[in-house]
């Protein structure tokens, strides 16, 4: 599996899952700390893109 290749700091990270958490639950959408601890896992390459989609996957049952 690979990595995402244009990683990002933590810190850079959380302004983006700040600011995309904020525009979902604005939306109606219910954005856990688990769901931001992936998507920051992702981000900084601690896990792989396909981890990712294979995650969602199984969230939504696709």
């Amino acid at each position: 599996m690979t990595k995402l290749v244009n990683r990002v700091s933590r810190e850079q990270a959380n302004h983006a899952i700040s600011y995309a958490s904020h525009s979902l639950v604005t939306e109606g959408f219910e954005v856990t700390s688990e769901d931001e601890n992936f998507v920051r896992s992702v981000l900084t390459g601690e896990r792989t893109e396909a981890q990712f989609h294979q995650a969602i996957k199984r969230k939504f049952d696709v």
